[in-house]
């Protein structure tokens, strides 16, 4: 039979280690791939829901309306608002509530006009008393740090 010298031995011993070492440095190479993927995924998610809260709580604020300007107009410009649902109808208020980890604020502001009616952020003739602008935010805990979505529209006072 075959005999097979020590530096045969010794360099298929090298074989096998080198070969180790490219295999466990593919896997880890794979597994961080695989941990970046889920990553991206999770962010993706994160987002997703928080543009779909951002949408729910502005249709919620005009179904607030839609049930009579009162529940808007009588609100403390500046002041965050929270909204909640009792399972049949949507409501305004201070106490903090979350979703899913998610907190949704609501903020109104008067709205002036100029001469020609045309909105403007400052300098404007008279506030507009039927029109309020709405920010909708959204703020979450990411795994990088707070994150926050806003959405900013005006609301006015359709039913008059």
């Amino acid at each position: 039979m075959f005999k097979k010298s020590k530096k045969q031995l010794g360099f298929f011993l090298i074989e096998v280690v080198i070969a180790s070492a490219l295999a466990g440095g593919i896997l880890i190479s794979l597994l961080g791939l695989v941990q970046s993927t889920v990553d991206i995924s999770k962010r993706s998610l994160e987002r997703t829901q928080a543009g779909y809260l951002l949408e729910e709580g502005a249709e919620a604020v005009k179904t607030v309306r839609d049930a009579g300007w009162a529940n808007i107009s009588t609100l403390t410009n500046g002041t965050t608002y929270y909204i909640s649902w009792n399972g049949s109808v949507w409501s305004l208020s201070t106490t903090p509530s979350t979703v899913d980890s998610f907190t949704r604020t609501i903020v109104f502001e008067a709205v002036s006009r100029d001469g020609s009616d045309d909105i403007v952020s400052s300098g404007g003739t008279y506030d507009d008393v039927r029109t309020r602008k709405v920010t909708v935010s959204i703020t979450w805990q990411a795994t990088s740090g707070t994150q926050t979505e806003s959405l900013v529209f005006y609301l006015a006072d359709i039913r008059t």
